[in-house]
């Protein structure tokens, strides 16, 4: 998405954004019938995708490339361990509340 001279290709982050607002806007009507634990799912997939987006724009620094990894690793969980994919939710704001007390955010 970031070209050799650092300039960002507009075009490729409008479809970027696109594809990541119509995954939320489809994931808000899917929630509608799916089971309750599919909407942080599709949350905290939709974060992992708006990191991905900042990864390819260059603009992604250390800590949200961690937690797009933590993330990747595991969001799955919500399919077999309801108890481990809540840990996983509580860890991942305890990452951000840390963050913002140690750092003042980004």
């Amino acid at each position: 998405m970031k070209s050799s001279s650092g300039i960002i290709d507009k075009g490729e982050l409008k479809s970027d954004f696109f594809n990541l607002l119509a995954f939320l806007v489809t994931s808000a009507r899917n929630c509608v019938e799916e089971p309750k634990l599919y909407g942080p799912f599709r949350l905290i997939d939709g974060a992992s995708r708006l990191i991905g987006i900042l990864e390819g724009a260059g603009i992604a620094d250390e800590f949200f490339i961690g937690i797009r990894k933590k993330i990747d690793g595991g969001k799955y969980s919500v399919m077999s361990d309801k108890d481990k994919f809540i840990k996983f939710l509580d860890d991942l704001t305890l990452d951000f509340a840390d963050k913002l007390k140690n750092k003042g955010g980004v």
